[in-house]
């Protein structure tokens, strides 16, 4: 089985130094990382929700495919200095994501990635919207990750408290 993750407000919450709600992509380098927050060059933070980092390795251990799809780019930075790739790489979980690795700018369509994929798939996301569009998509589980917060929980397949819609 194939499970695609967003990243913002999924898997972790950015803030500014005031506290601030703010994107992956609003991050300025140098991190530095202590366990799983991140705090950038101006004071805000990224923090790794609870348990996705054993959640992934769940995933990882009984061979399903993982990747992530986000409309997290900064327009005009080259992969090797985007904020997202960088803080999931200072997060040790970049080379979970082995199966789909898409990072792309904010009109991203995320239902038509996952429209061409035939397998079985769980994609967790924070957004509603996104969540509905990909409802009618055969073969899709549509989990709602705004409500997790312990991701050990779903240790086992046990996501369906979170489900927004299968096909």
């Amino acid at each position: 089985m194939i499970h695609l993750f967003d990243l913002d407000l999924t898997i972790w919450d950015c803030y500014d130094k005031h506290g601030n709600p703010i994107w992956a992509k609003q991050m300025v380098a140098p991190f530095k990382t202590q366990g799983n927050i991140v705090t950038d060059d101006v004071g805000s933070t990224c923090t790794l929700r609870y348990g996705v980092k054993d959640y992934l390795d769940y995933l990882k251990m009984n061979k399903h495919d993982i990747g992530f799809v986000s409309a997290g780019r900064h327009f005009d930075l080259p992969d090797n200095l985007q904020p997202s790739i960088n803080l999931l790489k200072e997060l040790q979980i970049y080379y979970k994501f082995g199966f789909i690795r898409v990072l792309e700018y904010k009109t991203y369509n995320k239902s038509k990635l996952v429209m061409y994929l035939k397998e079985p798939l769980v994609f967790y996301d924070d957004n509603v919207d996104v969540l509905n569009s990909i409802c009618d998509i055969e073969n899709v589980i549509a989990v709602d990750s705004k409500e997790i917060k312990d991701w050990t929980k779903l240790i086992g397949n046990n996501y369906d408290r979170y489900i927004v819609c299968t096909s």
